[in-house]
């Protein structure tokens, strides 16, 4: 496309339109009269317009229809069928619904060379051709089977006419087929896909009272669409003539008409540019002086639209060049733009004005005979005429004819309603955004008052009074402070305060660290591990890392004498009037004070209100469940019960439109790029300081606790909560900083026993790694060996003085998925159970199985090379075993006993859910001894490991135990379960069982013959069990060893 040349454009008015006007119309390769530039002008534009359609209409020479009767319309004729069509509004496609049935056209031939082509949309059974008017047909003769009538048929391969010959080629789907008549040599020829089958019949007779029309005969289910010139024709034959009556100076003022509007397409480009510029009055004048050249060419284009012959063949190509000079489709979404602007309703056709006049009074103007929208009739002929290109154009390997009418349909077809909604949706989405932006902006500038640090020199100022504010602010808020409930402020308050507060403290940087003389910039900022020897580690209210009783009074003496340093110092600094350091670094330490209580800002408040909020969408996702499944069940339903489930879909979705303009919100405010930004920003900060805090030495045992819990609620938020509005993959450079937080965590964890002495943070950041496995990935497994190697050597401690409950289930994590029978993420028994909903476990649910290969083997190498600890893990994973599943069971004899009471007995909740949560220790006890087993098998099996021996029998032990219990008819395990107790749902046979087949497969299959003797053994001498399967295939190997 040309561009609109920018030389044009001038000051004035006049001096645009006369560009626009020369540059539109005037043909640039002929050298211009000046005489015709000066008369050419918006006033006479009709006039010239009207000349140059004129001219075109003046030397094209009109072809003449002898040898044709019929309307110049052609079709087929739905008065002349035998059998059962389903026949198109176009009348121009048909599908047979019957035995054998027959329609011809609307239009007869009596002399000349005539064609019409077929689109076959199946490859049976058809007979097409040509028939006269004496030929009558029935569902068991069609076109070729009388006399005066000529047929081909593909499916067969054979020509008909009363008698049946050999003839062209097999026919496919998709296949075009021409069907010429020749009657002034008396032959009949077909083509497919433009190639000749030859002269088919060369004895047709012609004379008075012979009319032949083209007519189709077709078997059940077959279907085909006729193009009889409406349309250009696929393939034309040299010499013959569609049969559809045309007019070929309508398409020349088309073409003539749509290169003006190629050429306006530049200019009115150009134009919607300079109004994006700015709000200038002559600029904006330019685009109704673009519309204004326009709307004559396009109003009489308009009505040469109707005509789907008109628009194959001028509008259709003229798309196509658009389209491949922007494939992105700009200039067809402008052309668009002119199009529904200009094309409005047509005028009244002539036949309804002399109509329209005698009734004016009795009629109202808007129903005066008016035709359907133009834009919408040229737009449907466009739409089919890229389909039917699309089905019938010619495969390639590359398929480019395909790609090429698909790619332009798509750009002209109007958005799908679905698509006009999610327009809508985001462009509210958008204007929420940009006043929440407005609004956002204005709490910035007041902040930014009242952070200002300038107007006290000498004294206190507004940032040091916002400061003592602030921190009271945090205190009121903390748990434990005495603040009413009512009082305490809202979480989505505090939300927005936490972003406003990021934005001002991103314009105090960079800051200057005066102890180690580094410029901070918002990029490497972190809070040094000397700052939290200050007040921010040392202040009473706050928990940290390193909590032990000793550790005040050692460094108060120091803080305190540091302190009086300084003031001396202050003291002395500015007595002398000079300026030096003194003032950076008080600024940089009320940065550094803003940073701590943004932090900690963060764990209070803001990040309870990111998990409210993804509860909002966790809901609104249960909702669209439910209304799928009520749309399945109505697929499937009976009437009444179909009626009842639109009634519930209709509740539900109202529920949903509601939810819809809270995600809405969502995400344009709380889970917008911008806010995501904020919260990295503010975790890449965390990171850096926790870091810099763990090389510092003792600085890091006064980094307050809320800092690791942050630094876990952060990474949370952006891989939880954000996503799928903002995914954190979409910020550059996240993995390693996703590595760097899993190391730096681990970190923290592994040293948990010798630095972290805080038992509530210790277990907070077991939580923590246990979301880290969770969302472990198999690049993340491969990284930072050392950092893993060491929290596998915390997790694998003797479990012993420590909360080692959650320390299993990460343990039992790694493996689950590899197991025996351990695949699942709900309980086989529990999937068609129908109960009441269970009793929540004290334990975290159990996933999805994801286990980590990586994992398992670093565990079994660590088991291996250390035996000594190893077999200390392994007794204390079995005493605790047998303690849970001993308290289990006394709880399971207390129920029984309660059942065989005469009186009513209730049994308390909270003693349901502690016999709930032993079972579930006493399975993930029994899961980590079979990955024991499994990963490091030498402890149990070999001989020559210390305690192998014991270890073994220990395990045999339990396991007689745990089937003695669990597969006793008459015991309280069996019970229980048959009660179907509300809180004991997940009590089965199935997943303790599982378990213990688990161990018994593994001392099978990977111990000696001399071990799996030792082990039947111990397992059957327990008192009531005996297992004649573990046994049956070792007794006749080796003699049992003496005891």
């Amino acid at each position: 496309m040309e561009s609109w040349p920018l030389n044009v454009m001038t000051s004035r008015r006049n001096a645009w339109l006369e560009a626009m006007l020369e540059y539109v119309f005037v043909k640039r390769q002929v050298p211009s009269d000046v005489q015709e530039k000066t008369l050419l002008k918006l006033e006479n534009l009709d006039d010239f317009i009207d000349s140059e359609l004129e001219n075109i209409s003046k030397g094209q020479v009109t072809e003449t229809d002898y040898g044709r009767l019929g309307d110049h319309h052609v079709t087929f004729d739905i008065c002349t069928n035998v059998g059962t069509f389903i026949v198109d509004k176009d009348r121009l496609g048909v599908s047979s619904q019957s035995n054998f049935n027959t329609i011809r056209g609307t239009c007869c031939v009596f002399k000349g060379k005539w064609q019409y082509e077929l689109m076959l949309g199946s490859k049976g059974v058809m007979q097409v051709g040509w028939v006269t008017s004496n030929c009558k047909f029935s569902q068991e003769k069609g076109v070729g089977d009388t006399q005066d009538s000529y047929a081909y048929d593909g499916n067969r391969v054979r020509k008909w006419n009363v008698s049946t010959y050999k003839y062209g080629e097999p026919w496919l789907a998709g296949d075009v087929i021409g069907c010429c008549l020749d009657l002034d040599e008396g032959t009949v020829h077909f083509y497919r896909n433009g190639r000749s089958l030859g002269v088919a019949f060369d004895r047709v007779r012609a004379g008075p009272g012979l009319v032949y029309f083209p007519a189709v005969s077709l078997a059940f289910g077959e279907n085909l669409v006729a193009n009889f010139g409406a349309t250009p024709l696929r393939h034309p034959v040299e010499g013959h003539r569609p049969l559809e009556k045309l007019d070929p100076r309508e398409a020349e003022r088309a073409w003539t008409l749509v290169r003006w509007v190629k050429r306006l397409l530049p200019v009115y480009e150009e134009v919607q540019k300079y109004l994006t510029d700015g709000l200038d009055v002559f600029r904006q004048g330019t685009k109704a002086q673009a519309l204004l050249l326009a709307a004559p060419v396009l109003r009489r284009l308009g009505p040469l639209l109707a005509s789907s012959h008109v628009t194959e063949v001028s509008v259709l190509p003229f798309l196509f060049q658009v389209l491949d000079e922007n494939p992105d489709g700009g200039g067809i979404s402008v052309l668009l733009e002119l199009f529904w602007a200009l094309l409005e309703v047509s005028a009244p056709s002539a036949k309804c004005h002399s109509a329209a006049r005698s009734e004016a009074g009795r009629r109202k103007p808007g129903r005066l005979c008016r035709q359907p929208l133009e834009v919408q009739r040229c737009l449907q002929n466009v739409a089919v005429a890229l389909l039917s290109g699309f089905r019938f154009s010619p495969c390639t390997p590359d398929l480019h004819h395909q790609k090429r009418h698909l790619s332009l349909f798509l750009s002209v077809a109007h958005p799908t309603e679905e698509a006009y909604k999610k327009s809508l949706y985001a462009a509210s989405k958008q204007k929420l955004k940009s006043v929440a932006l407005e609004l956002e902006s204005l709490q910035l500038r007041i902040l930014e008052q009242l952070t200002t640090d300038d107007d006290a020199p000498q004294g206190q100022t507004s940032r040091d009074t916002f400061l003592a504010k602030f921190e009271d602010f945090i205190k009121e808020n903390s748990p434990g402070s005495r603040t009413v409930t009512l009082d305490l402020c809202p979480p989505s308050v505090a939300l927005n305060f936490f972003h406003r507060l990021v934005a001002l403290l991103r314009q105090c940087l960079p800051v200057l660290h005066a102890a180690s003389g580094k410029l901070l910039q918002a990029h490497s900022l972190y809070i040094p591990g000397d700052v939290f020897l200050s007040d921010i580690g040392v202040r009473g209210e706050v928990s940290r890392v390193g909590d032990f009783p000793e550790l005040p009074y050692d460094i108060a003496s120091n803080q305190q004498s540091n302190r009086t340093d300084e003031g001396h110092k202050a003291s002395v600094e500015l007595s002398s009037g000079t300026p030096n350091a003194f003032d950076k670094d008080r600024a940089s330490t009320k940065v550094f004070r803003l940073l701590d209580g943004i932090v900690r800002l963060y764990y209070l408040c803001s990040h309870a209100h990111f998990l409210k909020m993804n509860a909002v969408r966790e809901g609104m996702r249960d909702y669209l469940r439910a209304v799928q499944e009520v749309r399945r069940n109505s697929a499937l339903g009976e009437p009444d019960v179909v009626e009842a489930l639109a009634k519930a879909e209709e509740v539900f979705s109202d529920t949903l439109s509601q939810q819809a303009r809270q995600v809405a919100w969502l995400s344009a405010v709380v889970f917008s790029k911008e806010k995501q930004a904020d919260v990295y920003w503010l975790l890449r900060v965390v990171l850096l300081t926790l870091e810099e805090a763990s090389h510092s030495g003792a600085a890091f045992a006064f980094v307050p606790d809320y800092y690791v819990e942050s630094c876990i609620k952060l990474l949370t938020s952006l891989s939880f909560y954000f996503p799928p509005t903002c995914n954190l993959s979409d910020i550059p450079a996240t993995f390693p900083f996703s590595l760097l937080h899993r190391a730096i965590i681990t970190q923290c964890f592994t040293a948990h026993l010798f630095r972290v002495f805080l038992a509530s943070l210790s277990e907070r950041m077991l939580s923590g790694n246990i979301g880290l496995c969770m969302q472990a990935s198999s690049r993340n497994d491969t990284a930072f060996t050392c950092s893993s190697m060491a929290m596998i050597q915390a997790l694998l401690q003797p479990y012993k003085n420590r909360p080692w409950a959650q320390t299993n289930w990460i343990l039992m994590r790694l493996w689950k998925g590899c197991g025996f029978a351990f695949r699942f993420t709900i309980a086989p028994h529990l999937v068609q159970r129908m109960s009441s909903k269970p009793v929540e476990s004290a334990l975290p649910s159990h996933p999805a199985p994801c286990p980590s290969v990586f994992f398992q083997n670093h565990i079994g190498r660590w088991l291996e090379d250390h035996p000594d600890r190893a077999a200390a893990f392994l007794g204390s994973v079995l005493t605790q075993l047998n303690w849970a599943f001993s308290q289990f069971i006394s709880m399971l004899q207390e129920i029984q006993n309660a059942h065989f009471r005469p009186e009513r007995v209730f049994v308390d909740t909270r003693q349901l859910k502690i016999c709930a949560t032993c079972f579930d220790l006493s399975l993930g006890l029994l899961r980590v001894v079979e990955m024991v087993v499994n990963v490091a098998p030498s402890l149990v099996t070999h001989p020559g490991r210390p305690h192998s021996d014991l270890l073994l029998a220990r395990i045999c032990q339990l396991v007689s135990q745990v089937l003695n219990r669990v597969t006793s008819r008459c015991g309280c395990f069996d019970l229980v379960v048959g009660m179907d107790v509300a809180g004991l749902e997940a009590v089965d046979h199935f997943p303790i069982v599982a378990a213990v087949t688990g161990i018994l497969v593994a001392l099978l299959l990977r111990g000696s013959v001399d071990r799996l003797c030792i082990m039947t053994h111990l397992v059957n001498n327990r008192e009531c069990f005996f297992c004649k399967a573990l046994i049956e295939k070792l007794d006749s190997q080796r003699p049992l060893p003496p005891h």
